[in-house]
């Protein structure tokens, strides 16, 4: 019997309909977007095509729309390209938080390693940070606000517009991760005040390798970013090197898919977690770690086994594929810093779990997976003797 996959936190399949788009345009539309010829034209005229249903979707102008590798390289694009790392840069600050993704916090930690200042707020007991916290932190030389719009471990919705009211009353930009977030609420640029905003097409059931950096052109008009990579200046000089014509078309048709149905997946997403978490109750005893309600993603929940080792849990249950954590951080030995960060003793982290349930996941299957972890756990406890 398959797999059943539920880590869609990680990463998500790829459409049929995507894969069909990317086929297309790999054999009738490969040729560079930047060839002045009818080939390249027409190829132009497919990414263009795909910026603009990009720009739609987020409540955004065209010319505000860049294609990047993904979420991690627009995340360093952003916080770098605002700062600028070049030598004789003047000393800045930037502002996050404690749970964002390490992309965000590694790029934060290697801005801190040249000289620059950065301040990492705590959040509470849910993992949300609180908007006054943001604005005390904030100095004459903040360069820069980065907060997630949902966390990827604990759901948790971060209040990315009220921040965005304090950052905008300050003059101080404001980037927002929104990947985790992007596919099941509604994200509209206008409206939450980003200045800047990333994600990637692979969590979207779009292909790897492409992502979106949103850059206000009022930010651009003010203060261009810095570009990391140089070359043929395409991206509008933003973000030199061959377009991925297909990954790009790819993604265009993963955002089509997503605009026309997001609101109802969402609820479909929100109960089959309610039928697997109910079904999980009668089975074995287990701890929340993330909310289910108002103010967290419907479609993902992060929950402890007591006693439970969530490492060897996951090699022993082969029939479902969770995640202990971050996908980016699987490698790692140290406890997760989200878990960590609200407040969770070491023993909860080591029995914890993230469960992502997708567009392709049935109500059987959850039934399923839940009598599947349940047996794993169940397993594992030690046997007691009278």
């Amino acid at each position: 019997m398959a797999t059943i996959y539920l880590d869609h936190q990680a990463t998500t399949p790829m459409d049929p309909a995507v894969a069909e788009a990317m086929h297309t345009a790999a054999t009738e539309c490969f040729a560079n977007p930047s060839s002045p010829h009818a080939a390249g034209i027409r190829a132009f005229r497919e990414v263009e095509r795909a910026r603009g249903t990009v720009a739609r979707f987020l409540g955004a102008a065209r010319s505000e729309i860049y294609f990047t590798s993904g979420a991690t390289e627009g995340n360093n694009l952003a916080v770098k390209g605002v700062v600028g790392t070049g030598s004789g840069a003047p000393v800045r600050h930037v502002v996050t938080t404690a749970v964002e993704h390490k992309s965000v916090l590694d790029t934060c930690r290697s801005l801190r390693a040249g000289g620059h200042e950065v301040t990492v707020l705590p959040v509470d007991a849910e993992g949300r940070v609180d908007p006054a916290r943001v604005a005390a932190a904030l100095r004459p030389e903040t360069a820069l606000v980065s907060v997630m719009l949902a966390n990827n471990e604990v759901s948790t919705i971060q209040p990315v517009a009220r921040i965005a009211e304090l950052t905008r009353a300050a003059g101080v930009p404001l980037h927002c991760d929104a990947t985790q977030g992007v596919g099941t609420l509604p994200v509209d640029v206008r409206e939450l005040g980003v200045d800047l905003l990333t994600f990637s097409g692979h969590k979207i059931y779009g292909p790897k390798g492409i992502g979106v950096l949103y850059v206000s052109n009022a930010l651009s008009d003010e203060a261009p970013l810095v570009p990391l990579l140089h070359g043929g200046g395409q991206e509008r000089g933003l973000r030199a090197g061959t377009l991925n014509t297909a990954a790009v078309i790819g993604l265009g048709r993963a955002v089509e898919l997503l605009a026309a149905g997001r609101e109802r997946e969402a609820g479909r997403l929100a109960a089959l977690r309610g039928r697997f978490l109910a079904e999980l109750a009668g089975l074995v005893p287990y701890t929340l770690n993330s909310g289910t309600g108002v103010g967290f993603l419907p479609q993902a929940v992060n929950l402890s086994f007591e006693g439970a080792d969530a490492q060897q849990l996951l090699l022993e249950v082969t029939a479902v594929a969770v995640s202990s954590g971050s996908a980016c951080n699987s490698s790692a030995q140290e406890p997760s810093h989200v878990l960590t960060a609200i407040g969770l003793p070491p023993e909860r982290i080591r029995g914890s779990i993230r469960v992502g349930f997708g567009r392709f996941t049935t109500e059987e299957q959850a039934v399923r997976a839940a009598h599947a972890l349940a047996a794993g756990v169940l397993a594992a406890q030690p046997v007691r003797t009278a």
